[in-house]
């Protein structure tokens, strides 16, 4: 019994120690900012995937993985045919765009009925 003790022990410390050294353990912060804080290259991107359209809502997640910190901008976008589309930025800590997505809004889809 004492040896099962000692075996389970040790695997959850290794466990625990592998977690903490591939950096698994990210820090994450999400925050809805004005639109009008976000900064100049997020804004152009906007203009040139979707032109004419206008930033309804933003919000900014701050995510520190591996000692790398990336800033991903979530935004939501009008067109000028109506369609409200989800741009997302992704910067890194300098601020230069290292990706850029654009989809539908998905807010509707988690109240679609699986039937």
């Amino acid at each position: 019994m004492r040896r099962r003790y000692w075996i389970t022990t040790g695997v959850v410390a290794i466990a625990l120690a592998t977690v903490a050294a591939t950096g698994a353990l990210a820090e994450e912060r999400e925050e809805k900012i004005p639109v009008k804080k976000l900064p100049r290259n997020v804004v152009a991107v906007v203009k040139v995937v979707c032109p004419g359209g206008t930033i309804l809502s933003a919000v900014r997640e701050i995510e520190t993985e591996r000692g790398k910190t990336v800033i991903e901008y979530e935004l939501k976008v009008k067109q000028p045919g109506g369609k409200i589309v989800e741009v997302e930025v992704e910067l890194d800590k300098a601020g230069n765009i290292r990706k850029v997505e654009v989809g539908d809004d998905d807010d509707d889809d988690d109240d679609d009925d699986d039937d």
